[in-house]
């Protein structure tokens, strides 16, 4: 039986826990090592570089922005406080 798909939360934790140990990284390099499409990552690096969580610096690659970030589950709950990033479990990209 293949793994269920991760959701958002699950990816942008995986993101944020690779750029932790190997920063910085390129979109290419973080789908291979979260083993998802380079899109997919994109759109969710995208995400949390629109809520301060990372940066993209030069030569595209991102890196963990400085902040005084509260937990990660302060963040998620402050993102999406209907909780539906951490429900959802498709995505509508085929691509995925």
């Amino acid at each position: 039986m293949a793994d269920p798909i991760p959701s958002e939360r699950q990816r942008a934790r995986a993101i944020l826990e690779t750029l932790a140990h190997r920063s910085p990284a390129t979109t290419a390099e973080l789908a291979t090592a979260l083993e998802t499409h380079p899109v997919t990552v994109e759109r969710t690096c995208r995400a949390l570089q629109e809520d301060g969580r990372i940066r993209q610096c030069a030569g595209g690659v991102y890196t963990l922005a400085k902040t005084d970030a509260a937990s990660d589950e302060e963040w998620y709950a402050a993102r999406d406080p209907g909780g539906a990033i951490g429900d959802r479990n498709a995505t509508s990209n085929p691509a995925d």
